[in-house]
Parts: structure tokens; C-alpha cells; sequence
């Protein structure tokens, strides 16, 4: 039998806990459940993490971290900007497409880190990782185009962030993906105005 490597491991016991909780809330995410969902001995769960409240710790965050061998940019160097920022919020509602209940996971896991003393420092801390996320793809993406933004890039990240959390919110009640890529495609030059100012 093939050994995974403990990441690996770590990986597949988050992704089991964002099934469990996206489809029956934090009440019923215990570590035999989670184990169960996994199908893994429950040796394997204490093995790579020291207990529950690390794995959905590490849950909230496994959202939006990219995925390993992601390519960096989804548009391609002759992009527009109107086109590049179509193309990134198209690439996340993809995402969001592929994995709706990892969004649900979120959303319940924030409310249960909210109530937690040990786990409170938790929403703030994935607000600042998506902050760093979109304002580094923000910079790729001009640096990309050879533009320079007309705002400041955590201002402009903060934007992007209200737009994606009001799809995500939007596509969880709907479940019409096809909705929001038509709002992506009537957004798309109203961000990149924002990007890029007048030019």
C-alpha cells in the first residue's frame, strides 16, 4: 500500500471536513465523523493535527490558498484590462462553481470561529490572507498589462472583495452560476475603470 505524504493526508482530512459541514453544519463535524467522511483510521486524523479546532482552522484558510501547479495569472499577456479582469472573476466563479460547499463550509465555520475564544482571531486572519491574494493578483495583473493602478492596490482588493462576496452570497441562494458569469460580464469594465482610472 502506497503511504501518503502527511500534507497530502492533511489535504484530504480538510477536504472531508468541508463536505461534512457544508451538508450538516459544525454540530456533526467531530473527528470520527470527518475520519469517517475521509476514509482513514482515526490514528491518521491525530497524526497530522493536534485536534479538531486546528483542522477547521486550517479548513477556513484552505479556501483561499491556490492549489499546487494553478497556474499564477487565468488570462492570457495580450489580455485588455476589461478582459483580464473578466477573466479572473471568471476563474473564481468557476471555482465557486466546482466546490459550492466549500463556500457553505466557510460561512458556517466563520460563525463557529466567532463563538470560539481559541479560534476568534480566525475570520480576521483569512480577511487579511484574501486581502493579500487579490491585491497580489491585482499587481500581477497590471504588471502583466504594463499599467499602473489608479488606486491604491488594498483599496482596489477591497473592491474586488465586495463584488465576490455579494456573488458568493448571490450563488448559494441561487445556485445559477450562469447568473453570475452574465454579472461578470457586465461588471468586468466597471473593475477594471476601477483598476486603470480613465486611460
Amino acid at each position: 500500500m502506497v503511504r501518503k505524504p502527511a500534507e497530502e493526508r492533511r489535504r484530504d482530512l480538510v477536504e472531508a471536513g468541508l463536505r461534512v459541514i457544508a451538508r450538516q453544519g459544525m454540530h456533526a463535524a467531530t473527528v470520527r465523523t470527518i475520519v469517517a467522511e475521509a476514509g482513514v483510521p482515526l490514528a491518521t486524523f491525530h497524526y497530522v493535527f493536534d485536534s479538531r479546532d486546528e483542522m477547521i482552522g486550517e479548513a477556513y484558510a484552505y479556501v483561499v490558498l491556490p492549489r499546487p501547479g494553478e497556474p499564477p495569472m487565468p488570462f492570457e499577456r495580450d489580455a485588455t484590462p476589461v478582459g483580464a479582469v473578466r477573466a479572473v472573476l471568471l476563474d473564481w466563479v468557476d471555482r465557486f462553481a466546482e466546490h459550492p460547499e466549500y463556500e457553505l463550509a466557510v460561512m458556517e465555520i466563520m460563525a463557529y470561529c466567532m463563538r470560539t475564544p481559541s479560534l476568534a482571531h480566525l475570520p480576521a486572519a483569512v480577511q487579511a490572507r484574501y486581502v493579500e491574494l487579490v491585491t497580489g493578483i491585482i499587481a500581477d495583473m497590471c504588471a502583466h498589462l504594463g499599467l499602473e493602478p489608479a488606486r491604491p492596490l488594498e483599496e482596489l482588493s477591497q473592491l474586488v472583495l465586495h463584488v465576490t462576496d455579494g456573488l458568493t452570497y448571490c450563488m448559494l441562494r441561487t445556485g445559477d452560476a450562469a447568473a453570475s458569469r452574465r454579472f461578470v460580464d457586465e461588471a468586468a469594465p466597471m473593475l477594471a475603470a476601477a483598476v486603470i482610472g480613465d486611460r
